[in-house]
């Protein structure tokens, strides 16, 4: 059963409320109230922002990213008085939020209260702009990766090829995600996650189409949720997931191996977004805040992802030193964010991806 599990964090309250669930987590009205990711803000980072900007905040965080796009959705739903003023998302949901009128544009006048937002990397700021408007304040990031089970297999993984080695036949398990399973197919080709037109570029289709058919017979599963479950219980022997998810897994099991693909890979973000309705003067001041320096070195250390920051000088060296957090620059140069598609070659993406899935390929 699908059960919603959160915590509302508020300043000196949040030692207390433990795994307590809470009835009404937006009940006051004189608070920034933020909808966010469990485990992506330190407790301790509300309490400083609580103590730098004499504003009380209650954070409703949800335990996946979906939850948190589902609750974006019934927004229009909520009391005034209890609504969020601002909800994280991942990437991949910016589109249709604005696609739906779910979110409103940051204007040049608020972003001029969030003075980070101009030293982040363009890579971040383009990643939320849509015809010159910027739609959100990316803050954390992370990267898809391959896990593995070393004590399981007789040799590293390193490249997407290897996953098409006959060690791995109906070991594997893929994320449930068209972008994400095709796009790594595409870069393992030396093409981009991007690529449009597929079918009107009949070489790389047909050797596209053949990768996918002949990668499909070694998947045991496809799972965006409980991938790395079957790879901890000995079911799989390698996954394709996320970091965010795989540093929690790997303190689980020390034969676990985490790699960024040599030949690059997809980068995801999480972002601030604000909901349609009433703005909070307090919203930009919370956003500029995650990216300061030191907020974002305690992001960067005490949870599973980097922070968008480009000023990461207080980052310890330990972490620095990640290879996951901090993989080589050459990797970073051949990585790209999943970006949207024309409507016609997502079709063609959706298409085939019905036609892997059924086995019809």
């Amino acid at each position: 059963m699908d059960r919603r599990k959160f915590l509302v964090l508020s300043g000196a309250a949040i030692a207390a409320l433990g795994g307590c669930q809470v009835s009404n987590p937006f009940d006051q009205r004189d608070r920034l109230r933020i909808m966010g990711l469990l485990g992506a803000i330190p407790s301790k980072v509300i309490n400083q922002f609580e103590s730098a900007s004499k504003t009380k905040i209650e954070f409703k965080a949800e335990n996946a990213p979906s939850k948190l796009w589902q609750e974006l959705q019934n927004y229009p739903n909520i009391a005034k008085e209890k609504a969020p003023h601002l909800v994280s998302i991942g990437d991949s949901w910016l589109d249709q939020a604005i696609a739906k009128s779910l979110i409103q544009p940051i204007t040049p006048d608020l972003l001029a209260k969030i003075p980070k937002w101009q030293k982040l990397s363009p890579l971040w700021q383009q990643s939320v702009t849509r015809n010159n408007q910027v739609w959100g304040i990316p803050y954390r990031w992370g990267a898809t990766a391959i896990a593995y089970r070393s004590d399981k297999l007789k040799f590293n993984i390193t490249q997407w090829s290897d996953l098409w080695r006959p060690e791995l036949k109906l070991k594997l398990s893929l994320p449930d995600d068209a972008r994400e399973v095709i796009g790594l197919v595409l870069k393992k080709m030396g093409q981009s996650y991007q690529l449009e037109n597929l079918v009107e570029r009949q070489d790389i289709f047909a050797t596209l189409t053949q990768e996918l058919k002949s990668l499909n017979s070694q998947v045991l599963t496809y799972s965006s949720d409980n991938y790395l479950q079957s790879l901890l219980a000995d079911d799989t022997f390698a996954a394709v997931g996320w970091t965010s998810d795989m540093h929690k897994a790997q303190k689980q099991n020390p034969n676990l191996k985490v790699v960024i693909p040599q030949n690059g890979t997809a980068l995801w973000s999480d972002l601030w977004v604000i909901p349609k309705g009433e703005l909070a003067i307090a919203a930009t001041e919370w956003m500029n805040f995650c990216l300061t320096p030191e907020i974002a070195a305690q992001i960067t250390s005490l949870t599973e992802a980097v922070s968008a920051s480009s000023e990461l000088d207080q980052v310890p060296a330990s972490v620095k030193a990640d290879p996951i957090k901090f993989f080589s620059q050459d990797i970073l140069t051949k990585s790209e964010l999943i970006a949207p598609l024309s409507p016609s070659t997502l079709t063609q993406y959706k298409d085939l991806w019905t036609k892997l899935r059924s086995g019809t390929i």
